[in-house]
């Protein structure tokens, strides 16, 4: 391989010369994608800021001690209709469950039914709700959907019973 001095040379006043590409070589890889347009946010009503607002002056930050996730005073209080409150009860699921803490996973899984509203105890409905979540196409980790939550949290009830009946 040889390199031209000139171009390597960073006191050298030689600009190399732009190559043309040819756009009809059947051997060319694009490598443009097709922009997508940007993503608008939904902008919060005052009215929500001012209700988020308040509910932070009233309360504060929430302090994140070691078993913050596995608090029952805070487990009982929890929302449906927020999905924070809904993404922390799946995140004690999943905690409890990497901690190989099964049987409080399961326990933690029994409330976030109550809390959900659903019970996933029959193999055939759990089944039609993941399908009827698969078809919807709804897979993406932003959704603020309850489905996608429902859905997840039927799979970690799955997985915590096959590590319990091994």
């Amino acid at each position: 391989m040889c390199i031209d001095p000139e171009i390597v040379n960073p006191n050298s006043s030689h600009i190399p010369e732009c190559q043309s590409i040819n756009e009809s070589d059947p051997n060319r890889q694009d490598t443009q994608h097709k922009a997508k347009g940007k993503k608008v946010r939904k902008e919060q009503s005052e009215e929500d800021y001012l209700s988020q607002k308040s509910q932070f002056y009233s309360t504060g930050p929430t302090l994140n001690t070691e078993d913050w996730l596995y608090n029952p005073e805070e487990l009982n209080q929890l929302d449906n209709s927020k999905k924070t409150d809904r993404v922390r009860m799946l995140n004690a699921c999943e905690k409890s469950y990497y901690q190989k803490d099964y049987n409080k996973c399961l326990d933690l899984i029994r409330r976030a039914e109550s809390l959900f509203e659903v019970q996933l105890d029959n193999e055939e409905e759990n089944e039609d709700i993941k399908s009827d979540f698969e078809s919807s196409g709804k897979k993406t980790r932003k959704s603020a959907k309850v489905d996608r939550h429902i859905v997840e949290l039927l799979h970690i009830k799955e997985r915590c019973l096959e590590k319990v009946n091994i």
